[in-house]
């Protein structure tokens, strides 16, 4: 991995964990996320795993979820798709 990636690999994992904990602040249900990515191939490698300990949220919760994941991504000039971030029971 070069420096190049690896500073890339900490962003994504800095901007992914402060939307994480503002996650678990604002929705109940939601526990945890974590990521997979080809950093060569971002953004469209980029696949996001949101688990919750019940299934389903609802719409308003799932929203609000993939706004802030997208939000805290775009401070690090990466753009997903919404479909993109997957939503599970753990």
């Amino acid at each position: 991995m070069t420096k190049t990636e690896k500073r890339l690999d900490k962003a994504i994992r800095v901007a992914l964990t402060h939307a994480c904990e503002q996650a678990k602040e604002t929705v109940s249900e939601f526990l945890w996320l974590t990521h997979t990515a080809d950093l060569k191939k971002l953004p469209q490698s980029l696949k996001i795993k949101c688990f919750f300990n019940t299934l389903p949220i609802n719409e308003n919760q799932k929203q609000l979820i993939v706004n802030l994941i997208i939000d805290e991504l775009n401070t690090i000039d990466i753009t997903i798709n919404a479909k993109a971030i997957s939503f599970l029971k753990e």
